[in-house]
């Protein structure tokens, strides 16, 4: 397999994603921006003209509701797109987009985009594949908020979480992202305080273990989703 190297990051070209090469055999010529943690990529009310491709690093996507609280729609780890998703421009983003950990990001023209799909249907198959990992992980936030109990709208996340980031380790699969309680929270519209009970009882049960600031999913979460106990179920409400 070809490889493309940024000085960011080694990029394998034949992935189902775009990356740095896609756009220059589309003959676009890009550069990636790079991020900070907790820097903003850009915020709501901005103009909706360009779609942002994560290359390297974690991106949330989140939005504010009543007094300044935060909910997260998305969290997107290498080759995820984000913005607006669509060609067409003159609208305005809906949600913010911060980098978690330090990021590299390329962003490009609406107008630009809609030429290349035109005329590079490989490029296009690689764009609407990207839009639809969006749309599904869209999908994932909203299965994670159907249940009213925090337990379980948190064992439901914490498994979307480990498909998405997780490393098979002996003893189970670990997120490979820094969360804070206050992050998980954010992404169930919930408080600090009841993933912080909750998450204590999944520890206690088993369902977790939390190592070096990162959580690793025991395979008995698969069956604590299914069958809570009463005392992690009380923790929740």
């Amino acid at each position: 397999m070809l490889r493309y190297r940024d000085g960011f990051s080694e990029i394998a070209t034949g992935s189902p994603y775009l990356d740095l090469r896609d756009f220059e055999n589309a003959g676009v010529r890009v550069a990636g921006r790079r991020f900070g943690a907790r820097d903003l990529v850009f915020g709501a009310g901005d103009p909706d003209g360009q779609l942002y491709f994560l290359l390297e690093g974690t991106v949330r996507l989140y939005k504010v509701y009543g007094e300044y609280k935060e909910a997260t729609v998305a969290l997107l780890k290498d080759r995820g797109v984000f913005g607006e998703l669509g060609l067409d421009e003159g609208g305005r983003q809906r949600c913010f987009a911060e980098a978690v950990t330090e990021a590299r990001v390329v962003a490009v023209r609406k107008p630009v985009l809609a030429e290349i799909v035109k005329r590079h249907p490989a490029f296009a198959r690689k764009l609407f594949s990207s839009f639809s990992e969006r749309l599904r992980q869209s999908d994932e936030a909203i299965e994670s908020l159907l249940s009213r109990e925090v337990a379980a709208r948190l064992s439901t996340l914490l498994l979307n979480l480990g498909e998405r980031f997780g490393e098979t380790t002996g003893s189970g699969t670990l997120i490979d992202v820094r969360l804070t309680h206050q992050d998980l929270a954010n992404m169930i519209v919930s408080t600090r305080e009841a993933v912080s009970k909750v998450m204590s009882e999944f520890q206690r049960d088993g369902l977790i273990e939390v190592r070096n600031h990162r959580i690793c999913l025991t395979p008995r979460l698969t069956e604590g989703i299914v069958s809570l106990s009463p005392r992690t179920i009380r923790a929740a409400l």
